[in-house]
């Protein structure tokens, strides 16, 4: 994408970029700190975290580290959600302390629909106002809040009749050593199940994922050279699309079943840009494994998170894991066409928001 192709909204006053937060992060936030890296007039990243779990001396602290030690040049919005005015204000001069001398800062206060400055000036929110509709028409999309998002990748409920319909399909697959067999027929079921468009994560439609496919894909991708290709085949073109299948495979599987799918729906949703449903994913990928904490793969999601890597370096991330793969992955790999991708949105302090370039919400940190 070029620099002309890049949306813009202009922005007049505090208001309008309280009205666009919520869909650069993909929902709602509540009793949270957001922080939103601009440089340059564009948003490079915007992290949220719950206030109950960065008040400890150093933890919101550690938070902006990591941030500035990716954009040391940087400048930054903090604002803080939440009903507690004085606990609000406190993080806020916390945070903004924290960053003298590293960046320009802006702070806010945003208490349901209305916002307040540090000076005391205050407004209303619209949340259906001129940058709100403008942000929906370039894509971002707004869940209602984290709940109904953490809903959207629920497993199947387990019951005796899915357990023997997956016997039926474990009967079908390659043998477990059969790394060929197992490629192929992975890249096939990719291929046949990739949608068209994608859905909203929020709204799962009726699945559209044959329950058979979904549950091969399922076992298939436990199989590691099988998530090598899945991960490999997520583009920042089609990325939306594998985020629609991995998701519609987690929603059709058993818990027991969805470590795997639950990871490459994370890997796509953070090539997408959509950090909040990353997050989601991979902390319930995590969950479901037996120690409660990242390993193999998934452990590439988990850092690209906790480093606070753009979307925007999966390109050459994605090289250096091709580079690296199984020969037989690249064999088995099918490489769409690279797209043109839209990446960024870019506000101005909030003193004088004027003019900002837009991107779909990269991945925060504790999203």
């Amino acid at each position: 994408m070029s620099e002309h192709d890049i949306p813009r909204l202009q922005m007049h006053h505090p208001g309008e970029v309280a009205e666009l937060i919520p869909y650069l992060v993909g929902f709602t936030p509540e009793e949270s700190l957001v922080v939103i890296v601009t440089r340059n007039n564009r948003v490079e990243v915007t992290a949220r975290a719950d206030l109950d779990d960065i008040r400890a001396p150093g933890a919101a602290e550690d938070l902006l580290d990591r941030v500035w030690d990716r954009f040391p040049d940087a400048d930054a919005f903090l604002v803080a959600y939440t009903e507690d005015h004085p606990a609000g204000w406190d993080m806020l001069h916390r945070a903004d302390a924290h960053l003298s001398g590293h960046a320009d800062r802006q702070t806010m206060l945003v208490d349901h629909d209305t916002w307040e400055l540090a000076d005391g000036e205050t407004g209303t929110i619209n949340p259906t106002g001129e940058v709100a509709t403008q942000a929906a028409n370039y894509g971002l999309t707004l869940r209602p809040n984290r709940r109904d998002l953490q809903a959207a990748f629920a497993s199947a409920p387990d019951s005796d009749q899915l357990a023997t319909r997956i016997g039926a399909v474990l009967d079908t697959l390659p043998r477990p050593r059969d790394t060929d067999a197992i490629l192929a027929r992975t890249a096939d079921l990719i291929g046949r199940n990739l949608p068209d468009q994608p859905a909203d994560v929020t709204h799962p439609a009726q699945a559209r994922v044959p329950l058979d496919d979904a549950i091969a894909l399922a076992v298939l991708t436990q199989n590691p050279s099988a998530q090598s290709l899945a991960v490999l085949s997520i583009t920042r073109e089609n990325a939306p699309e594998h985020l629609a299948l991995w998701r519609d495979v987690v929603n059709q599987v058993p818990a027991y079943g969805a470590e795997a799918p639950l990871y490459l729906a994370g890997m796509a949703a953070w090539v997408s840009g959509d950090g909040a449903s990353a997050v989601v994913a991979l902390d319930r990928s995590v969950d479901l494994n037996l120690d409660g904490r990242p390993t193999g793969q998934v452990q590439l999601l988990s850092q690209l998170i906790d480093q606070v890597v753009p979307p925007s370096a999966w390109e050459y991330i994605r090289d250096d894991v091709l580079a690296d793969a199984d020969p037989r992955v690249r064999t088995a790999l099918h490489t769409p066409t690279e797209p043109e991708v839209w990446e960024t949105i870019t506000p101005k302090p909030i003193r004088n928001p004027d003019s900002l370039d837009v991107p779909p919400p990269a991945p925060g940190i504790a999203i």
